[in-house]
């Protein structure tokens, strides 16, 4: 395997840092999957050992592609709904290479597992408008026009019959509220319907810890995008995380 088809991915979520070398090649995993608890309310510096910890157990000089649940400009941070709000205007990218001593570019979660999802999986060679979801601590998304990237969407904030989106239909919302599969899926269903009336997306592609049980709920969504599960579920932030080191603008 070339070791320049190689970089090393990070999803930092609001629960847990994942961690694997992957073939850009290919997409899948060159490497064992590692993750730690994540430290989101202790200090930037707490964080950074936890990335350090990672990324130890990954010998060598491959690049790294991190990303974070929050939007991300130019390297720097811009909001942080589910980890210490200490981080908004710090320069992400810049502290993470000079911690783990190697070349580092940031990005948004939800645009990391979007990247994946349409190089390698579900949303590949689609037309038009594709949403990519990721269901985990929150509602991470990513926007695509005719495959384009429309970054740092952040829709897991948008309100549903007053109510933010991640607080009705994410995973932790499901386990948080003791919701059934069965009352879940309503409140994803009025999340989708309500994404749906203001983008028109031909795709919705559902990403996440979550979707490791798709027969739980998927056929009792409603709306009229074609929907599916991604093909790399909890693993699309890691992979989209390395390809990202490829892209000059991702």
């Amino acid at each position: 395997m070339n070791s320049s088809s190689l970089a090393v991915g990070i999803d930092v979520g609001g629960s847990s840092i994942k961690c694997a070398l992957v073939d850009i090649t290919s997409g899948g995993f060159a490497s064992e999957r590692y993750a730690v608890p994540t430290p989101a309310q202790e200090s930037t510096a707490s964080l950074l050992d936890a990335l350090g910890t990672l990324v130890a157990k990954i010998p060598g000089e491959h690049p790294i592609g991190l990303t974070f649940p929050c939007v991300i400009r130019g390297g720097f941070l811009r909001s942080a709904a589910n980890i210490n709000k200490a981080w908004i205007g710090q320069p992400l990218a810049k502290l993470a290479a000079k911690r783990l001593g190697r070349p580092v570019i940031a990005l948004n979660d939800g645009d990391a597992a979007g990247l994946a999802e349409v190089r390698y999986g579900a949303a590949r060679d689609v037309k038009g408008t594709v949403l990519v979801l990721t269901l985990g601590t929150g509602i991470g998304s990513a926007l695509f026009i005719d495959g384009h990237l429309v970054p740092n969407t952040e829709l897991g904030h948008l309100q549903v019959q007053g109510r933010e989106a991640e607080h009705r239909a994410s995973g932790r919302a499901r386990v948080e509220d003791r919701l059934s599969w069965d009352s879940w899926a309503a409140q994803l269903t009025l999340v989708l319907q309500e994404m749906h009336a203001l983008l028109w997306p031909e795709l919705i592609v559902l990403c996440g810890g979550i979707t490791e049980d798709p027969e739980e709920f998927m056929g009792k969504l409603r709306c009229e995008a074609r929907l599916c599960v991604g093909a790399m579920r909890a693993e699309a932030g890691i992979v989209g995380a390395a390809l990202a080191t490829t892209l000059s603008d991702p």
